[in-house]
């Protein structure tokens, strides 16, 4: 029989898995595990941690399944509403920039306008958007303040 060196050579170099050999009445059987090796378990962030966790290592790796995470959000506070006064608002045609003037002419609290005269401009987009009046009346609150940004539909004026 060769000496066992050789048949270890053979086994490394061929790559073999399991080799049985019998010969002279002497018989030699070399097998590899074919299980992969277990990756190394790196403890407390420095990779010398896992010797001194064997325990860790030796346990097979376990099935893990993410269990959604009920995120709490804390409440908002309600938004401050004002107190519209009664009366017909008028609501902003489209998103912008709030400015109670139009046409040259700055309209306050108390002044008389007719349908279709423009009491406020929104600016969007670098155009000034003048907003008409619905009817005639006479302006009892500005809401918004001038420069402050406006949301389509958000009251705007009120008339009475």
């Amino acid at each position: 029989m060769k000496p066992i060196e050789e048949y270890a050579d053979l086994f490394e170099r061929l790559g073999l898995t399991e080799l049985y050999v019998e010969e002279d009445g002497c018989r030699l059987r070399l097998k590899k595990d074919t299980k992969p090796a277990a990756a190394p378990v790196f403890v407390g962030g420095f990779p010398g941690a896992a010797a001194a966790a064997p325990d860790i290592a030796a346990k097979p790796a376990e099935t893990v399944v993410a269990k959604p995470v009920k995120e709490e959000v804390p409440a908002e506070k309600p938004a401050e509403t004002k107190a519209v006064p009664a009366g017909d608002t008028v609501k902003a045609p489209l998103l912008g920039i709030f400015h109670p003037s139009a046409g040259g002419t700055v309209h306050a609290v108390g002044d008389r306008v007719k349908k279709g005269e423009a009491i406020c401009t929104i600016e969007a987009m670098k155009m000034m958007n003048e907003v008409a009046a619905p009817r005639d009346g006479v302006i009892r609150a500005i809401l918004p303040k001038d420069g402050a940004l406006v949301e389509f539909d958000q009251d705007l004026v009120v008339l009475m």
